[in-house]
């Protein structure tokens, strides 16, 4: 039987898309309560650093349309995913920045990531699986034409995605 991590160091790059789904809430004095749900996406590439390491840049977005406005946040950042053993489990987090818009409302603020996921292996290099993820953002101003409008605002996203993604990167 083989080690967890075994052959990692020939992995070299990867890349991967996920598509899914997202509830987001903006928290402020004037934003109203509850969540909004939408599409998300996301794209990623990185590199394996040790075994059962993968440390890469995530980039991504979500929608949805409110009433006429069009909301988007859009993020990106570090990402690192720990697999504790080859049997797909793993947990990952990271840090970045995420940008809220809607209208001419505006709120930006760096961003901690957490979450899980399941990758089952397709076929070849393939891997396919799933992801659920929280972003929260923190201690930004709300902005309307560039005045601040709120300040101590707070951004969460809980984000439930289907990725597929090539373990080697078009390497051997």
């Amino acid at each position: 039987a083989s080690e967890p991590g075994a052959g990692w160091a020939d992995r070299g790059l990867w890349w991967g898309v996920a598509v899914g789904g997202g509830s987001t809430r903006l928290t402020c004095d004037l934003c109203r309560a509850g969540r909004d749900f939408g599409p998300s996406a996301s794209v990623s590439v990185g590199a394996w650093a040790a075994p059962g390491l993968r440390v890469g840049l995530e980039g991504g977005g979500w929608s949805h349309d409110d009433e006429g406005t069009r909301e988007s946040i859009y993020r990106a950042g570090l990402l690192a995913q720990l697999h504790p053993s080859d049997r797909g489990l793993f947990i990952h987090g990271g840090v970045g920045w995420s940008g809220y818009r809607a209208g001419d409302f505006h709120y930006d603020a760096g961003h901690l990531t957490v979450g899980a996921g399941w990758d089952l292996p397709l076929t070849g290099r393939w891997v396919v699986g799933n992801t659920v993820s929280v972003d929260a953002a923190s201690f930004g101003s709300l902005r309307n034409e560039g005045r601040r409008v709120a300040g101590d605002v707070g951004l969460s996203v809980i984000r439930f995605a289907v990725h597929v993604r090539s373990e080697r990167g078009g390497g051997a």
